[in-house]
């Protein structure tokens, strides 16, 4: 019976430390590697925007992009002024550009841009 417990109370703090660990990846751990450079460079002409009040709560994308850094932000601004002919495309959507939020290549090659 004591094994049992303790088996019990090793399992309940291993799935604590892992939910805490997981629970503790901010931004930083998901905002998408060299975003910023992707944007700059995009030439594509797949643009898809996507409101992120639209996703879930729980949604990983949503995640992220609430919990961006404004240091993250300000650099994605950047590269989508960087990018003449991506923020031309994005004004004749109407996407004011402080509202995006976040932006990701899409497996198509397509770019996905996130506004808040």
């Amino acid at each position: 019976m004591n094994r049992i417990v303790t088996f019990s109370m090793i399992a309940s703090l291993s799935a604590l430390s892992f939910a805490g660990m997981v629970h503790g990846q901010g931004a930083e751990m998901n905002w998408p590697k060299e975003i910023e450079q992707t944007v700059r460079t995009y030439s594509g002409d797949k643009i898809n925007v996507v409101d992120v009040s639209t996703l879930s709560q729980q949604d990983q994308t949503r995640m992220w992009v609430d919990n961006a850094t404004p240091e993250q932000r300000a650099a994605l601004h950047e590269a989508v002024e960087a990018n003449k002919p991506l923020a031309e495309k994005l004004k004749a959507q109407n996407v004011e550009m402080n509202n995006i939020g976040g932006a990701e290549q899409a497996a198509d090659g397509g770019l996905t841009i996130y506004v808040r």
